[in-house]
């Protein structure tokens, strides 16, 4: 509590409205008893009038602080309907509020060292990733791209035949024997490749223009060639083979001199075989020339 220039002791506002209302309340309490003792004790007009002015005065007083907490309770209840229709700033993190009716109006400012400024190299990482979808898309084709399948003849003479017939009477010779033959596949892509069938067209090549197709091959059983797998690896494929010999071709091999040495026929091979790989079938052929043993024992190693 403050004193006066005067030396009086001065109550602030706020106390002195505290004090107000309690003399109030005091004076609502003890306003009968004086005003019926002053004029029952015959007391002067003029005490009956301080002691009203005094009771109007302080009930005055009151009103002015209720107004004065009404007109608080008003800026509250204003401030709380501001507070109720607005949304949190997206620039000052939520601590300040704008209404709902601007948020399309108002255009917030980020500092320049704001972190949303900057550059998020956005077009390397695209970039890389352009790149990387286009080796892995270059590898599978690479990888896809179907590649030859490869026939070899390694062209040694086949010296062990089976005569199953034969006739050496003059006018109407012939042999007829079986044997097997061999070639060898090569798969250049980087999946399996199934064999399906192979089958041969067997030509003699008695004589240099002779064109007479004199049997035939064949072999129905499927096989799995390897990945990447060359002649090297020995992927050889079997067949069967039947020939029929006739006219001086069947005259030479069963000659008297056929005991005392190896006769062999060359003969043209034109190999097909049927292939199967991703869905999809294929056919590659090869053709060679090799020389069969065509004596009657059917033995040309001795």
């Amino acid at each position: 509590m403050a004193r006066s220039s005067h030396g009086l002791e001065l109550t602030p506002p706020q106390d002195r409205i505290g004090l107000c209302a309690l003399r109030l309340q005091t004076d609502k309490i003890l306003a009968p008893f004086f005003v019926s003792g002053i004029f029952g004790n015959g007391t002067s007009g003029a005490n009956a009038v301080d002691a009203t002015s005094t009771t109007n005065l302080m009930e005055s007083t009151p009103m002015t602080s209720t107004g004065s907490s009404r007109h608080g309770t008003n800026v509250s209840t204003d401030y709380t309907e501001l507070m109720g229709g607005s949304v949190p700033c997206p620039s000052c993190k939520g601590s300040g509020r704008i209404p709902k009716e601007m948020e399309e109006t108002l255009v917030a400012l980020i500092p320049v060292n704001d972190d949303r400024l900057k550059p998020k190299r956005t077009w390397i990482w695209v970039l890389c990733g352009v790149i990387i979808c286009l080796l892995l898309a270059g590898t599978a084709i690479f990888m896809l791209v179907p590649r030859t399948v490869q026939l070899a003849s390694n062209g040694m003479p086949i010296q062990l035949v089976n005569v199953y017939d034969r006739s050496d009477k003059n006018g109407s010779e012939f042999i007829k024997f079986y044997f097997m033959n061999s070639f060898n596949i090569s798969n250049g892509n980087y999946y399996a490749v199934t064999v399906v069938n192979t089958t041969a067209q067997i030509i003699s090549r008695f004589q240099p223009f002779s064109t007479e197709m004199i049997g035939t091959g064949a072999n129905e059983t499927s096989m799995d060639v390897a990945p990447l797998s060359s002649t090297t690896l020995h992927n050889m494929l079997y067949f069967n083979n039947s020939v029929t010999l006739a006219g001086y071709t069947a005259q030479y091999c069963q000659s008297p001199y056929s005991a005392l040495t190896s006769l062999y026929v060359n003969m043209q091979f034109d190999i097909a075989v049927i292939l199967q790989f991703l869905g999809h079938t294929e056919q590659v052929g090869l053709r060679t020339i090799q020389q069969v043993c065509c004596i009657p024992s059917g033995n040309c190693t001795a």
